[in-house]
């Protein structure tokens, strides 16, 4: 006999009626109150599932296992982890960040890295190297490249000369996207951003001009707003065919400042592919947001701004890596050659994995042991005992290993996300009503999917 999976969540939401939500295949469905009810008894009691009610629901409780048989949900976890194997452990296509100078001309209060006054720039002999392992790398595969620093603008020739070296060689470079603060970003580079196949621009604001210029300035403590808005400016009204993310980080110092400079920059950018959206930033411990404290503020910038960040979408399900440290074939790349699996381990010696310039460029292979097995949500016992575990993406590798922020945020806010989620789709809902266009409502069967499963 199926019985109620421990995946399976049953809420009633004051503003918007009964739902159930399954972590599992990642279902939200709306119920009325009759279903609700018997939803209720079936969660204490799976016999009451023989008992004729409603047997279409029933055939979708366990389509969407919610009702499990013995055996059922261990089956599909390893599924998950096999899936997440694979899209881990290919060798597919190569992602590499490209460090061109750890070098950086702003002095930001909150920055992590400890190496910006090296002022070292890729060596000819280094970069003939690093193409070398790129082509060994990459395969039959596309390239993915992440132009990273440091700054890596205050070595743009450098940047030029390996991405034109790259299309020399017939290599298959699939875009680029370069990370920036923006305050060098000049006519001329821009200029040069399509042939050199960079389709997405990251730029940092802080927040309005008093704000932004109090936490990243220039070393001898001058401004930089301006003249980052202005190259802003130079780029989005430029022959430019890519994307420009204006990211703003968020502490405590400055988490009201986001909504404002949101509306001001997208009305600016009216027209443009431009997103502005916010970043929890790791600074001084008294002034960090939290995991909750995070979704919170995520969750409040929805429900007093509608503003829709990626932190309180819906949850994604856990199969695939989160960022390149999870996977086999991703590298960080530094200006003499190292390499790294993590942006947060560059210029430190000891989380070097190897170096372009050695016969085997790949020398320590226990750190990406560490990084991927040695962190496997799936492989740990305390992690597999949480039902939240099929959604859980707080996968950071370095956090898993320093035992830091571990858990999801789903975990405490997973109703209101729900609530959220809803409240977009009633918003289409209505859309649709006034295109006159069909959609399915609750009254039609008493129940209905408002969010799809991953394997619809």
């Amino acid at each position: 006999m199926p019985t109620w999976s421990k995946y399976s969540t049953l809420f009633h939401s004051e503003r918007f009626g009964y739902f159930l939500y399954s972590t599992m295949s990642n279902c939200l469905i709306q119920v009325d109150e009759p279903h609700y009810r018997f939803l209720q008894q079936l969660e204490m009691e799976p016999s009451v599932a023989d008992n004729g009610f409603d047997t279409s629901f029933i055939s979708l409780l366990k389509a969407k296992h919610i009702l499990v048989e013995r055996g059922e949900n261990e089956k599909l976890l390893m599924l998950k982890q096999y899936k997440k194997n694979c899209n881990c452990y290919g060798r597919g296509d190569l992602s590499l960040t490209i460090c061109p100078t750890l070098a950086c001309n702003f002095d930001c209060s909150y920055c992590f890295e400890n190496s910006q006054h090296d002022t070292t720039v890729m060596s000819e002999e280094t970069i003939e190297n690093l193409l070398a392992f790129i082509r060994k790398k990459s395969g039959a595969g596309n390239i993915h490249i992440d132009w990273y620093g440091g700054e890596p603008t205050l070595a743009f020739d450098t940047v030029e000369l390996i991405s034109n070296k790259m299309l020399a060689k017939g290599m298959k470079l699939h875009g680029a996207q370069m990370t920036t603060n923006g305050f060098l970003l000049d006519i001329k580079k821009i200029k040069a951003l399509n042939d050199l196949k960079i389709n997405s621009i990251q730029i940092t604001l802080d927040g309005p001009k008093t704000v932004h210029d109090r936490r990243r300035k220039l070393h001898d403590g001058r401004p930089t707003f301006g003249k980052v808005l202005a190259n802003i400016d130079q780029l989005m009204s430029s022959s430019y065919k890519g994307k420009c993310d204006i990211r703003v980080n968020i502490d405590k110092n400055n988490r009201e400042c986001f909504p404002a400079l949101r509306e001001k920059l997208m009305k600016r950018y009216k027209g443009k592919k431009v997103t502005v959206y916010p970043a929890r930033v790791k600074g001084e411990e008294s002034s960090t947001l939290n995991t909750g404290e995070w979704a919170k503020y995520c969750l409040d910038l929805y429900e007093k701004y509608g503003i829709i960040t990626k932190y309180m979408l819906y949850p994604k399900s856990n199969d695939t890596g989160l960022c390149i440290a999870h996977f086999t074939n991703s590298f960080v790349s530094g200006p003499s050659g190292e390499l790294y699996k993590c942006w947060e381990d560059v210029g430190m010696r000891e989380k070097t994995i190897g170096n372009v310039n050695s016969d085997e460029p790949l020398s320590n292979h226990e750190l990406p042991v560490l990084y991927t097995v040695g962190t496997d949500q799936y492989a740990n016992e305390e992690c597999r005992k949480c039902c939240f575990l099929p959604i859980c993406r707080n996968a950071c590798p370095r956090k898993r290993l320093s035992k830091t922020e571990t858990c999801t945020h789903f975990k405490q806010y997973i109703v209101q996300c729900m609530e959220s989620t809803y409240d977009i789709f009633k918003t289409a809902e209505t859309s649709c009503d006034l295109l006159n266009k069909p959609f399915e409502t609750l009254e039609n069967k008493g129940y209905r999917i408002i969010y799809p499963s991953d394997n619809e």
